[in-house]
């Protein structure tokens, strides 16, 4: 039945190919209904095991980042590069990746799940080692209060074999240390750099410095563009990253943490951070002509504050914020009246998409003035790359599948003069 379900799904992707269509997890939907246990038998066979990486923000990247290091160390790697975050997605991953006698190359799996669907994964498969970046309320029609999507997580942790990597300055993950028997290593921020990296609570509030007593295994202890400086094992490194954003700065953290978890030499791990490329979307810089667009994608108050501090270092000619509220958006936008928007005061602003006029409604709250908003997404990005001069810089923050949208029609637009 593994065969055949695979056979199936190796050819739902084929199609999908011939009619040049993206449906990165359609094939593992498939082949989920057809063999529900076609997941954990075709994972049983990697010799070094799964690694599961979860947690609010930062998953994407962080799992690119980390199968990018072991990559350069010459292990094969079993990853779901599309950032379809559902076990539908990884499924995918494996039928893309596996031989059609059903067999795996790959030696590990990095794998980035959705924290509901990471809590399900870990009913079938234990992971070797676990990764939780963050828990920040996010999309709560899904996952409804901050505590329940935690204790989600804190069901991974319970699940995972042999070491769990956690977040020292997020006290919801921080707590997970006494979810599990496995080795508990931990990642953090400098005290100065706190205010910067708040955890959840204390995003309109104080900053609590509690755990930092706890030694980390690597500590960031400062930041400045593309430069990081971080703490290895009470050594220091000054790291340059091709990664756009302080966020992307944590998460470095957290893949050399658990780079070191499965053996690999500091060195080793600088060398092979460094040339690592954003996700789609996530600080992906895109040119059209001598002009530059900086696509981020934003979904809860947390990531949208550091995607805002993290724009403070790029000078921009204009701003654009897409918001979407499809399923995969989120249908509650009320997270918008929790972001800081101070950042942008005093810049060229306008607003796109389904929520164009409700976020420029929240920006006129703050007294941001919005120059114009456009809910159809192709209209609002021509006008937007009109009002950047040449060797400019267009910001853009987008939800989901605005995100999604905006890609795919930059993608389309290879002169100045075609917009």
């Amino acid at each position: 039945m593994r065969l055949i379900s695979l056979w199936i799904g190796k050819s739902v992707l084929l199609g999908l190919k011939l009619l040049n269509k993206r449906g990165a997890a359609l094939p593992g939907l498939v082949v989920e209904k057809i063999y529900p246990n076609f997941l954990s038998k075709m994972l049983q066979t990697l010799p070094e095991g799964v690694v599961v990486i979860s947690g609010t923000n930062g998953k994407t990247t962080t799992t690119k980042m980390l199968s990018a290091v072991l990559k350069g160390t010459g292990k094969k790697v079993l990853t779901n590069p599309t950032g379809s975050n559902f076990t539908r997605g990884v499924v995918a991953a494996i039928i893309a990746d596996a031989s059609w006698g059903g067999r795996l190359r790959q030696d590990i799996a990095i794998i980035e799940l959705d924290e509901a669907y990471a809590s399900k994964f870990v009913e079938h498969i234990s992971p070797r080692m676990s990764v939780i970046l963050n828990v920040m309320r996010d999309q709560m029609d899904r996952f409804g209060e901050i505590d329940h999507t935690a204790r989600l997580l804190q069901n991974v942790v319970s699940k995972t074999t042999d070491v769990v990597i956690l977040n020292r300055d997020d006290s919801r993950v921080y707590a997970m240390r006494n979810q599990t028997k496995s080795q508990s290593m931990f990642f953090g921020v400098s005290h100065d750099l706190r205010a910067i990296y708040r955890n959840d609570d204390e995003l309109h509030g104080d900053i609590s410095n509690t755990n930092t007593n706890t030694n980390a295994t690597v500590e960031l202890l400062g930041v400045n563009d593309d430069k990081i400086v971080v703490k290895i094992e009470e050594v220091k490194y000054d790291i340059r990253l091709s990664l756009y954003g302080t966020y992307n700065a944590q998460n470095a953290c957290a893949v050399i943490a658990t780079s070191l978890a499965l053996g690999l030499h500091p060195s080793d791990i600088v060398h092979n951070i460094t040339n690592v490329t954003p996700a789609f979307g996530r600080g992906e810089r895109i040119y059209i002509g001598e002009k530059r667009i900086i696509l981020q994608l934003v979904k809860n108050p947390g990531g949208f504050r550091h995607a805002l501090i993290g724009a403070t270092t790029v000078k921009d000619d204009h701003t654009m914020v897409a918001i979407n509220d499809d399923y995969p958006d989120g249908r509650d936008v009320s997270w918008l009246w929790d972001v800081d928007f101070s950042a942008l005061q005093g810049k060229s602003i306008s607003t796109a998409g389904m929520r164009a006029a409700d976020m420029a409604l929240r920006l006129q709250y703050d007294e941001i003035p919005v120059e114009d908003y456009e809910q159809n997404l192709n209209t609002a990005l021509k006008q937007a790359i009109l009002k950047v001069p040449d060797e400019g810089t267009l910001h853009v923050y987008a939800t989901y599948t605005a995100m999604l949208k905006l890609r795919s029609l930059l993608s389309t637009i290879t002169e100045v003069e075609k917009v």
